[in-house]
């Protein structure tokens, strides 16, 4: 478990926490909502093409570097590290790139991820193939996941992994994830992040409304306990978690697209997720991450959809329930994430 700095009891009663949200991992597997099918079909690039030419972009199509704001990666702890950054890299694009290897199994997620937000019509994944390249997953604004295999047997560099076009033209999130599979003749799960080619313009967190620790517009019902971190593993400086069934956290905001991150970990069962007025839950996603509590998978995104522009309400409620491999029922809730 996770030493915090400071601890808030919302409400006022408080429920002995042994294991748990001070704890807390998480990563980036995209959960799939209910009827939240991607407005494309997402192509995969062909794995024998040429690496891409980073000069050749079409009319309208923005580069982004691996460390460009727009990109929020997964983070570990104080001893563990979720993605490497590799500098110099003469291979890359700016001589840089991120990488990772970071999986487990045992687990609803199964290993880091990262998310990228923008404005446009498609986006292209930056990145390599090789022989020490395992599967990972994707998904378009929390659609259904998707596979794309970046094994081959000799390495491309700042080759084009993956391509996705066709979007309506507004805010969207591609969510990629690290899958604990992989060829069998593939050596590791690696996965490398060099740059993004979008079809518009990129969406840092500046441009976005955000409610996290401490936010006055976050509304609880039920028991939850909320701390500091001091290793910057939660985006938003903390975190809250529950474990109480029905406990709830919401947050009116204006917008057409919604993010939820949080810290997936052993401890972590099902976080049911509402909009609005609707009585029935828009997805259920199972928290579930390996089979230890060491929170070393935290700020990943838990969950995304696409909305009607305007006002809206989202409600998280603790489902009161886990896998069978999980430790126990909590839901650990770190920042929420509206783009216009």
């Amino acid at each position: 478990m996770q030493r915090l700095e400071r601890i808030v009891l919302i409400p006022a009663m408080l429920m002995a926490c042994a294991g748990c949200g001070g704890s807390g991992g998480s990563t980036a597997s995209t959960a799939t909502p209910a009827g939240s099918a991607p407005t494309q079909t997402p192509t995969q690039s062909d794995p024998t093409a040429a690496p891409a030419d980073p000069t050749a972009k079409s009319s309208g199509t923005t580069r982004i570097n691996d460390d460009d704001p727009a990109i929020i990666y997964s983070r570990g702890n104080k001893s563990a590290v979720n993605w490497h950054s590799f500098q110099p890299a003469a291979q890359d694009y700016k001589q840089d790139e991120h990488s990772s290897n970071f999986v487990r199994s045992g687990g609803a997620i199964s290993g880091v991820g990262a998310v990228v937000n923008f404005n446009g019509t498609g986006i292209t994944w930056i990145g390599k193939k090789g022989p020490h390249y395992g599967i990972a997953s994707y998904s378009i604004d929390g659609g259904p996941a998707q596979k794309v295999d970046n094994y081959n047997a000799t390495e491309l560099d700042q080759n084009a992994n993956l391509t996705v076009s066709g979007l309506a033209a507004e805010s969207h999130v591609l969510s990629i994830s690290l899958l604990d599979q992989k060829q069998a003749a593939a050596s590791n799960y690696w996965q490398t992040i060099d740059a993004f080619d979008v079809a518009g313009a990129a969406l840092a967190p500046s441009q976005a409304t955000i409610a996290g620790y401490n936010s006055p517009e976050l509304k609880f019902t039920g028991t939850w306990k909320g701390g500091l971190v001091s290793d910057q593993s939660d985006l938003s400086g903390g975190h809250y978690w529950s474990k109480e069934a029905n406990a709830s956290l919401s947050w009116t905001f204006v917008g057409s697209l919604i993010e939820v991150f949080g810290r997936p970990d052993y401890e972590d069962g099902f976080m049911d997720v509402y909009i609005d007025s609707d009585p029935n839950p828009v997805a259920s996603v199972n928290g579930h991450w390996g089979s230890t509590d060491d929170d070393t998978l935290n700020a990943s995104l838990l969950f995304a959809k696409k909305l009607p522009a305007g006002q809206h309400t989202i409600k998280l409620v603790v489902a009161g329930k886990h896998d069978s491999s999980a430790e126990n029922n909590y839901v650990q809730i770190d920042q929420l994430v509206a783009f216009q």
